[in-house]
């Protein structure tokens, strides 16, 4: 192992030991700080951190020319989901454990090991000549709703980029799309009473059967749209809760759904139609009411946009073969920084262990992507 790679494995592995389950990422961002140390402090590296609250700082670095006409972005974010049972896991999750050319840890595909490759690639061309300028943003919360995301563009960080290379991990593929989300909640109120004399109450069960099926009816033409890019928009209710014993009419019940959106079959298109079904009859006595509780939209560039074709060629430049265009069903930070003309990329080191139990990244794959990312710098 060279000592840049060294350099690489040591950096990912101190941020693997930070637990950054919705929280600490603070922590991350010092460690990043103190490896690019050399760089702040000769001015090279230009630093912002944002508190979105006590212990959690989006990092934002900058690199190049600061009246730069031409800006490339680059988002990577610092928490990780829970562990689960860690029991079950074969080391410890938060010990970025190194076995057969492989580190083991909660977030060392998501997405700490697309993080570190691109701090460390930031590292080298900031001691190069750059006539664009390079915006790294480390954010909080994408976990959860995108919270320092939402908050960078909010203040207006994604406005002057031409392009963004987001280093999740993709299994080689290069990404130039991803749906789109809504989170919703329908709550049916009704009236408790038992359940031998149901005409003295009103079931709230009931309700959110004739809103299922009413939503499922509402969705289903926008589902059956095919985005030349994306794909079809998805609907599924994934939560039901309701009811206390099995004598008794449930007075309250709530189910909640999650839907995938296209560019053609939009946030906009499915809400309309959410709020058409929480209209629909329901039982007497019962009465729906509709969250919407996230929504982010689609985020889609042309598979050949030249950011896409800058990692290609970079992968070309390093011996790997050209990596396959697709898109993402999950989301990413990406859609917050959209805007039309954008160039997008989503791209990093890591493959499907994402969330799973026994998490971990080829070293391999992380040294690569610091090679592509260095290269993606200087050329896009």
């Amino acid at each position: 192992m060279t000592d840049e790679e060294q350099q690489v494995v040591d950096l990912l592995k101190a941020m693997v030991q930070v637990p950054s389950v919705g929280a600490r990422e603070g922590q991350v961002a010092d460690l990043i700080e103190t490896y690019l140390a050399p760089e702040l402090q000769a001015g090279l590296i230009k630093r912002e951190r944002i508190t979105y609250a006590p212990g959690r700082d989006n990092l934002v670095l900058t690199v190049g020319d600061p009246n730069a006409e031409r800006w490339l972005g680059v988002d990577g974010h610092m928490d990780v989901v829970d562990a689960g049972d860690e029991s079950k896991w074969q080391f410890p999750p938060f010990s970025g454990q190194v076995k057969d050319g492989k580190l083991y840890g909660r977030g060392a595909t998501d997405m700490k090991s697309g993080l570190a490759a691109v701090v460390v690639a930031l590292k080298q061309v900031a001691h190069t000549h750059l006539d664009h300028g390079i915006q790294l943003m480390a954010t909080v919360g994408e976990e959860i709703d995108n919270y320092g995301a939402r908050q960078l563009a909010a203040a207006g960080y994604g406005d002057r980029l031409n392009g963004l290379l987001v280093a999740e991990p993709g299994n080689s593929n290069v990404d130039a799309a991803e749906r789109g989300i809504i989170d919703y909640t329908l709550t049916a109120h009704g009236k408790a009473a038992h359940s031998s004399r149901p005409d003295l109450g009103a079931n709230a069960i009931h309700g959110l059967f004739a809103f299922a099926n009413a939503a499922l009816t509402a969705t289903a033409p926008l589902q059956a749209k095919d985005d030349p890019i994306l794909g079809h928009a998805t609907h599924n209710i994934d939560i039901i809760h309701g009811g206390n014993q099995i004598n008794s009419l449930p007075e309250s019940a709530y189910l909640r759904g999650n839907i995938r959106t296209t560019m053609i079959a939009d946030n906009d298109a499915f809400i309309q139609a959410l709020k058409q079904a929480a209209k629909t009859p329901v039982p007497k006595g019962v009465h729906l009411s509709l969250s919407i509780d996230s929504v982010l939209g689609a985020a889609a560039a042309s598979p050949d946009n030249a950011l896409i074709e800058a990692v290609q060629q970079a992968r070309q430049r390093i011996g790997l073969d050209r990596g396959a265009v697709a898109y993402r069903t999950g989301i990413t930070d990406a859609a917050l920084f959209h805007h039309d003309g954008l160039d997008l990329a989503i791209y990093g080191p890591g493959n499907d262990t994402s969330h799973e139990t026994n998490e971990y990244v080829a070293l391999q794959d992380v040294f690569d992507s610091v090679k592509v990312y260095k290269d993606v710098f200087l050329n896009y």
